[in-house]
C-alpha cells in the first residue's frame, strides 16, 4: 500500500531473493510503477531456480501432504534411495514440523489445498504469455505432459483426479500408443496420460530473461550479497541490512525460499519452513531422444528435454538446510531415471544439481503480509511448483503490495495461518 509520505513518487520496493519468485514479483511490481531493488546473496536465478524440471503443470499443483503420504512416507522415510528420504540425524530437530505435516495428511485438508491451488494457478498459462509478450524471451515447450505408468491402479488414481478437477484436455493411452509415443521408454510400462495443455520452460532462461528485462526497465539488481537482518523501527521495516551497507526501501519482500524463516524469525514472526532437497542431473549432447517431458510415476521422476540438452530430476529429501549433494540420492535417481529410460544419461557432458525447494506443513505456499508490519511481505514455500506459479505469485504481490488487495483470494495462504 501507498505511503503517505511518498505521494507521487514512485514507490521503492526491495525485493530480498533473486529466484524465479523474486525476479516475476519484480516484473510486475516495475509494471505497475514502483521502482524495484532485487538483492540476492548469489547470483540470480542460480539457487532453487536453475536446476529443476521446468514444468509449468497446473494439473499437479497439488499440496505435498496427500492422502496415503503419511504410511508411504513412514516406510520411505530411512531409505537413502526412496521417493521421499527424511535423515536420521535431522528427524529430532524435524519432528515437530513432521508432525504438523503428517497432520495434514488427509483428503479434506487435501482437497482443501487443491482448490486453493488450483485458484491461484488458474491464470498460469496466460501470464507466461503476457511475460512473453512484455519481451521476455525464452526457451519453452508446448508438447504437454505424458504421465506413465507401470501400475493399472496408478493410471486410475491419477485419472481420477484430473475428473475430479475439471482439468485438461487430456489422453489416456495404452501401452502401444505411450511406446510409439516414446520409443525410448522401457517396455514395462502400462499405459498413460497425455496431459495436453502442459508446457515445460527453461527455468534459467527464464530467470536470465526475466532479470535482464528488469535491468532495462530501471530496476537495480544487486548480487552476491546477503541481507543479514532488517532493520525495524516504529513497527515498520525501514531497512535491509548487508555487509555492504543498509537498503532503505517503501516496502519489503521476503522471497528467499526455504531461508526465509530466518529473516521472517528474527522480525519476531517465525515460519515453519523446511528444505525439501530435490536432485536433477542435466545432459547436453544427449544420445537419447525424448519427444515430450515426461513424468515417470512410479520413480516419482521427471524427465524434460530442452534444446541440446535432457534434464532428469526427482526426489525429496528432508535433511535440513543445507545444499550438500548425496551422492547415494543422486545415484538413486539416476538408476531410477536409467531403468525407465534407457540410456537417458547418456550424452556429451553431465552436470548434477542440488535445489531446496520450499515446504511448509500444510503444502501451500506463504503469501502476505508478514504479522503487523505493514510493509514487510512474503512470498515463499512454494514446494516443487515455483516456476508454475511464479508469474501468478508475482502478480498477486504486486496488486497486494501496491494496490492492497489481489484478485486471486490470497487468504489459503496467508502467513497468519501458522
Amino acid at each position: 500500500m501507498a505511503d503517505p509520505l511518498r505521494k507521487g513518487d514512485p514507490m521503492r520496493v526491495a525485493i530480498v531473493g533473486g529466484g524465479v519468485i523474486g525476479l516475476l514479483a519484480g516484473h510486475h511490481l516495475v509494471k505497475k510503477g514502483a521502482a524495484v531493488t532485487v538483492i540476492e546473496r548469489g547470483r540470480l536465478g542460480a539457487a532453487c531456480s536453475s536446476g529443476n524440471a521446468g514444468w509449468i503443470s497446473p494439473s499437479i499443483s497439488l499440496p505435498l501432504p496427500a492422502p496415503g503420504l503419511l504410511s508411504r512416507s513412514l516406510k520411505w522415510m530411512l531409505r537413502s534411495d526412496s521417493p521421499l528420504y527424511i535423515k536420521p540425524s535431522a528427524v529430532l530437530r524435524m519432528w515437530p514440523f513432521l508432525l504438523r505435516f503428517w497432520a495434514h495428511c488427509n483428503q479434506a485438508e487435501f482437497a482443501r489445498g487443491g482448490r486453493a491451488m488450483a485458484a491461484l494457478a488458474a491464470d498460469t498459462m496466460e501470464l507466461y504469455d503476457d511475460l512473453e509478450a512484455d519481451g521476455v524471451e525464452f526457451e519453452w515447450h508446448g508438447d504437454g505432459l505424458l504421465v506413465v505408468f507401470r501400475a493399472a491402479a496408478e493410471l486410475a488414481d491419477e485419472q481420477r483426479l484430473l475428473e475430479q478437477s475439471g482439468y485438461g484436455p487430456y489422453e489416456v493411452l495404452t501401452r502401444d500408443e505411450v511406446l510409439a509415443r516414446e520409443p525410448a521408454l522401457a517396455p514395462h510400462f502400462i499405459g498413460g496420460i497425455h496431459i495436453l495443455p502442459e508446457r515445460v520452460v527453461r527455468p534459467e532462461a527464464v530467470c536470465a530473461a526475466t532479470a535482464e528485462r528488469l535491468r532495462e526497465s530501471g530496476a537495480e539488481l544487486i548480487e552476491d550479497t546477503a541481507v543479514d537482518g532488517l532493520r525495524m523501527e516504529g513497527g515498520r521495516c525501514r531497512a535491509a541490512r548487508t555487509a555492504a551497507g543498509e537498503i532503505e526501501a517503501d516496502l519489503f519482500l521476503v522471497a528467499t525460499g526455504a531461508e526465509a524463516s530466518a529473516l521472517s524469525a528474527a522480525c519476531g514472526h517465525p515460519l515453519p519452513l523446511q528444505a525439501g532437497k530435490g536432485y536433477s542431473v542435466t545432459v547436453t549432447g544427449p544420445r537419447t531422444t525424448i519427444r515430450h517431458p515426461l513424468y515417470l510415476f512410479t520413480a516419482k521422476v521427471g524427465v524434460t528435454p530442452f534444446d541440446g540438452a535432457i534434464r532428469v530430476a526427482g526426489t525429496m529429501e528432508l535433511s535440513g538446510i543445507n545444499l550438500h549433494l548425496d551422492p547415494k540420492r543422486l545415484a538413486a535417481l539416476e538408476r531410477a531415471a536409467n531403468a525407465d529410460v534407457p540410456g537417458v544419461l547418456e550424452g556429451e557432458t553431465t552436470t548434477p544439481w542440488v535445489g531446496m525447494r520450499p515446504i511448509t506443513p500444510d503444502g501451500l505456499p506463504i503469501l502476505g503480509r508478514l504479522g503487523g508490519i505493514d510493509n514487510l511481505f512474503v512470498a515463499t514455500g512454494h514446494q516443487m511448483m515455483g516456476v508454475t506459479l511464479a508469474p501468478a505469485t508475482g502478480k498477486a504481490m504486486a496488486d497486494l503490495m501496491l494496490e492492497g488487495s489481489a484478485s486471486v483470494d490470497l487468504e489459503p495462504f496467508s502467513p497468519s495461518r501458522f
